[in-house]
């Protein structure tokens, strides 16, 4: 089918990255609207907080290690290949189910250790937790077979598709009361229905031929990467871990719920990142690849930094009378600082090293990200901000973070930032939406 609109591979894997954001934000919504109970709606966000927290590291550094990999890699080179057949990306998907497959056991062996040691057991439904997480860590896959086919139009629909089967899939047993592990299934039925359609295209497009060279480049390159997410890479999962510890279910739950950022802040800087890192395979055009961050990260800034101010201002409306119900209203403090996180998003130095195969760098800098955010949330939490305290410190840290990143491919690779960031709007953006939210803060500007 045609689309009304131009479409690209940026464009299509922003539109995606959104589409899956909102699924998963209109199932919390229609949760606190419906008859369940906070501990159903508890059990729902630990089982989402367990699958992302154990798979988005290694999910996030195999698939994007993957990308600059996908063209003709040197491992295949003595050997000759099936026309029209990719054995690139069968050794992708086998490292991906092998990662699943091994942290689906971890799982198992977690739940063992605390229905033995602990009177309540802190994994909810873990059979089907694991057979969900098995399906849905290896799917992602998807996505990227049609990147590396230059298929825009296909990532679009097949986000359209999914995202709309899957709120009907877990809405609709709970709508006919059936309850939360009806929905569980639901959600389970529907990745089952992704990973066939994985199937399929690795049919189609993939050779199947098992490469131990590729396999161990492939964790070479992307095991920075893997260690980069895990400490510092997704903010909310390191987020929800201290609040873990800092917190009670209750606040728990409240802190989850703020936890987000604005998701075509989301949307549109991990679609650019994605979308880019494949073209730094060829050095000619790297000058090139270079403008063009600079060009439409200015774009994305020039739309994402005024949304944000914008929602951050009306942050308490929308959690105390829009999304949620009342008991959800203090995630508005949360969700209004984590609007600032916008600052480390709009600069790409780490497309830049992924691209270009320097990942040791996004490790040892989330290392130091990582040893910093956690006392520093925690004493926010302890003694200044409460639960807003996690965000504030988390964002602090992320963005220096960037820095540091910034400051390597200056000194190391020679690439100002003025090739790829334009730094003047960029100040004065983050500034302003700094003054904002002092304001807010002061309850200078405040709308309820």
């Amino acid at each position: 089918m045609a689309l009304p609109f131009k479409i690209n591979n940026i464009s299509a894997l922003q539109t995606f990255q959104f589409l899956r954001f909102l699924c998963f934000l209109a199932i919390s919504i229609y949760f606190t609207k419906v008859p369940l109970s906070p501990e159903d709606i508890g059990s729902w966000e630990m089982l989402m907080f367990i699958n992302g927290a154990l798979s988005y590291f290694w999910v996030t550094g195999i698939l994007q290690s993957f990308l600059p990999l996908s063209q003709r890699s040197r491992a295949f080179v003595q050997h000759k290949r099936v026309e029209g057949k990719s054995p690139e990306l069968f050794n992708a998907f086998i490292l991906l189910l092998a990662f699943s497959i091994a942290f689906a056991l971890l799982i198992l062996l977690m739940y063992g250790y605390t229905a033995t040691h602990t009177e309540t057991p802190k994994i909810p439904y873990p059979g089907l937790l694991i057979i969900y997480f098995i399906l849905s860590n290896t799917s992602p896959l998807i996505e990227h077979i049609f990147l590396i086919q230059d298929k825009p139009r296909h990532i679009f629909w097949y986000g359209i598709i999914s995202t709309i089967v899957q709120i009907l899939a877990v809405c609709v047993p709970v709508m006919s009361g059936m309850g939360l592990e009806a929905a569980i299934w639901g959600l389970i039925f529907v990745n089952a229905l992704r990973f066939l359609f994985l199937l399929f295209l690795l049919f189609r497009h993939a050779e199947f031929r098992l490469s131990m060279p590729f396999i161990l480049n492939n964790l070479y390159v992307g095991y920075p990467i893997m260690f980069s997410a895990l400490l510092s890479g997704s903010t909310q999962y390191v987020d929800s871990l201290v609040a873990t510890i800092a917190f009670d279910a209750k606040d728990f739950a409240i802190f989850r719920y703020g936890c987000k950022e604005l998701p075509f802040v989301v949307m549109m800087t991990s679609g650019l990142n994605n979308a880019l890192i494949p073209a730094f395979s060829v050095k000619k055009n790297i000058p090139h690849v270079l403008a063009e961050i600079k060009t439409k990260s200015l774009r994305q800034m020039h739309i994402l930094y005024p949304l944000s101010i914008l929602v951050m201002i009306f942050s308490n409306v929308l959690y105390g009378r829009v999304l949620f119900n009342p008991e959800f209203y203090r995630s508005a403090d949360v969700f209004m600082v984590y609007q600032l996180m916008i600052i480390s998003r709009v600069v790409f130095p780490q497309t830049i090293l992924i691209g270009l195969k320097k990942t040791r760098i996004l490790m040892w800098a989330a290392i130091i990200e990582i040893a910093l955010n956690i006392p520093l949330s925690l004493y926010l939490v302890q003694y200044k901000y409460g639960v807003v305290g996690i965000a504030l410190g988390s964002g602090l840290i992320h963005i220096l973070e960037k820095f540091i990143l910034m400051w390597y491919n200056y000194r190391k690779l020679g690439i100002s930032p003025k090739a790829y960031t334009p730094l003047t709007w960029y100040i004065f953006y983050s500034a302003l939406i700094g003054i904002v939210f002092i304001l807010i803060d002061k309850r200078i500007i405040y709308i309820m």
